[in-house]
Formats: structure tokens, C-alpha cells, sequence
């Protein structure tokens, strides 16, 4: 996949899992490729710079195996709406209820890409995580629109 695909795969797919941003995906693809865990090679596009598309090694293969067998770190969670919902109590009202809102929003999307993107997953591991990622954003959804009502959203 390309950078730019994999950022896309990343945020429909693993989102409740994970994020990749262009600050992050770039330097860690090219430390993978220093490493030998990926190999990329550049596609020619007519009137744009040639695209790189990037495949797993064996060595990465290897490495992302090793990876997986190793225990899960401690979950980082970071909510950057429930930091500003905390830190709002000195915004008006009608701020709030913007935030709440755009966030709701956000979810409804979210919720709508999931369920699309399960229908196209090939494994029982995928449909898993985008359960478990189903089941956030629901989760979510219901305490937004509890949150709504003590908030007075229309």
C-alpha cells in the first residue's frame, strides 16, 4: 500500500484501536525500510510525481510475528473530546452543546464506516476488532445522547 492508503485503512478500519498520522506514518515506514522490515518501490503516475508503494518483508513478516506473540502493553487512551468536555466549564452553554454535537456527528460516521467495512472483512480477527470498535462507538452514541438531554441539545 501507499502512505496515503495505509493512513485511509488505518482510520476507516483501526481507528478505535489506533491512529497514524502523516507526522508518524512517514518516519516509521522509512525506519521499516532502513530496517529491511518493508520494501518499497515507485509506481510511475502520468503528470504526478510516481507514487511508493510499500510491501512487507520477510524479515518484516518475522518481525511483526515475533511482535504479536509478545503480551499487549497497557492500553493509552487519549480522548481529545472528553479533555475538552472536562476543561469546558468556563465556555457558554452553546459551546458545549457545538462540541457535543460535532462530536455526535463524528460517531454517526464513524458508526456508518464500521458497518460498511465489516460487510468487506476477510477474517474472523477483522470482524473482531471492528466488533469490539462497533461496540465503542455504540457505547459512545448512547451516553452522547444521555448527555445531550442534561444539556438541553435539540
Amino acid at each position: 500500500m501507499t502512505g496515503y492508503d495505509i493512513k485511509k485503512y488505518v482510520k476507516v478500519v483501526l481507528s478505535a484501536v489506533t491512529n497514524a498520522s502523516y507526522g508518524t506514518l512517514y518516519p516509521t515506514l522509512h525506519k521499516l525500510l532502513v530496517e529491511g522490515a518493508v520494501a518499497v518501490h515507485e509506481v510511475p503516475q502520468k503528470g504526478r510525481p510516481s507514487k511508493k508503494v510499500y510491501q512487507i518483508t520477510d524479515a518484516g513478516r518475522e518481525e511483526l510475528e515475533s511482535w504479536l506473540r509478545q503480551p499487549a502493553a497497557a492500553d493509552q487512551i487519549k480522548r481529545e473530546f472528553l479533555l475538552k468536555l472536562y476543561l469546558a466549564r468556563h465556555l457558554p452553554p452553546h459551546h458545549i452543546r457545538t462540541l457535543v454535537i460535532s462530536r455526535r456527528g463524528e460517531v454517526e460516521a464513524m458508526l456508518a464506516t464500521l458497518k460498511a467495512e465489516k460487510s468487506d472483512a476477510d477474517s474472523p480477527q477483522q470482524i473482531w476488532v471492528m466488533d469490539y470498535a462497533l461496540s465503542l462507538c455504540q457505547a459512545e452514541m448512547d451516553w452522547l445522547k444521555q448527555l445531550e438531554a442534561s444539556i438541553g441539545v435539540a
